[in-house]
């Protein structure tokens, strides 16, 4: 693991600015420059490389295009709003080392100027694009694959992280550490999302049946901000009113929705003089670069955003060269333990 000397060095910045950076300190002062180049630093130094180290790709292309690929990339969030949860982050840079790897020439699309995109060999979309968003790119551009939607497919490809798979073994790990009070701290950015229930993300579904199937739901512990980002603010903020609300009556245990969740869940209790995890185990998901620098280092579910990145350039690849049948690939989530969490305090 690369330390916080490695990232300051290859950042050029001081060890101090690089810690406060990647803890989310409100109270320090830098430039959206400087913390683009922190969080790029530690993503680099920190590049998941899950497969073999043999020559073996996710989709092989069936053949070698005559000329170079020329790929558009279209980006739910903006480059400001990137700084706020790096996962989106993460999966871009896989996208750019595999895109380089395969020779792929990437142009970053702003606007949806149809004479240019007409002119490029596919669409490459990032993030929770509205139905009716992914429908304009595909109407744009029959190649597109988009990366982290869940919408069904429509005759285009999509690379996502199981995040039902991640829910659970994220859950599983707090109740053999012997948790029952496991509070749930989240957000939906519901019109962005597909489904027919009320709560559309797989991580809030299943945590209420997994709850439920062990009879441990609470409804009192369960807190989802609808139509709402996902960011360190707001988690911060939802925590806040959870302790109000809970008073006396505080959980063992808190599962956020994700890192960025996790982080502003444990400021607010650091600065409420809650112990983590002595008093209250904070869980995260995604494993985003920074969870492993936070105080106490964040126990998380790892989704392989650099993977995903690059398996969605693979399967445009591979589309652009042989177009096929649509392909939903949903990539795996490994369980990582630090010190955020522990056995439930006595009671």
């Amino acid at each position: 693991m690369a330390t916080i000397t490695d990232i300051a060095s290859m950042a050029e910045v001081s060890i101090s600015t690089v810690s406060r950076v990647l803890n989310y300190d409100p109270s320090l002062s830098v430039t959206e420059e400087t913390k683009r180049k922190i969080f790029e630093a530690a993503e680099k130094l920190n590049y998941t490389k899950y497969k073999t180290k043999q020559k073996q790709k996710v989709i092989a292309p069936i053949k070698q295009p005559k000329k170079e690929i020329s790929i558009g990339i279209v980006q739910w969030r903006i480059d400001d709003e990137e700084l706020e949860d790096i996962y989106y982050m993460s999966i871009r840079m896989g996208v750019e080392k595999r895109a380089a790897e395969l020779g792929c020439d990437l142009l970053k699309i702003s606007q949806l100027d149809p004479s240019v995109i007409q002119n490029l060999d596919g669409l490459l979309a990032i993030g929770k694009f509205t139905q009716e968003k992914v429908t304009e790119l595909h109407d744009l551009h029959p190649n597109l694959c988009v990366i982290g939607s869940n919408f069904p497919l429509d005759d285009y490809d999509s690379v996502n992280t199981d995040f039902a798979q991640a829910t659970e073994l994220a859950l599983s790990h707090l109740i053999d550490l012997g948790h029952q009070k496991i509070a749930f701290i989240g957000a939906e950015e519901s019109q962005n999302m597909y489904g027919y229930r009320r709560y559309k993300t797989p991580t809030v579904n299943t945590y209420v049946d997994m709850m439920k199937h062990y009879d441990l739901y609470d409804d009192a512990y369960f807190i989802v901000k609808e139509n709402s980002a996902l960011d360190v603010k707001t988690g911060e903020d939802l925590a806040l009113q959870a302790l109000k609300m809970w008073d006396q009556e505080l959980p063992t245990a808190i599962l956020a929705a994700n890192d960025a969740f996790a982080i502003g869940i444990i400021h607010t209790l650091t600065a409420k003089g809650i112990a983590v995890p002595e008093e209250i185990s904070v869980m995260g998901i995604n494993d985003i670069s920074v969870s492993r620098y936070v105080s106490p280092p964040l126990s998380s579910v790892r989704a392989f955003t650099e993977e995903m990145g690059e398996t969605g350039i693979e399967l445009l690849y591979n589309r652009i060269a042989n177009p096929s049948v649509a392909r939903r690939i949903f990539l795996s989530t490994d369980l990582i333990v630090r010190e955020s969490t522990g056995e439930p305090r006595k009671t």
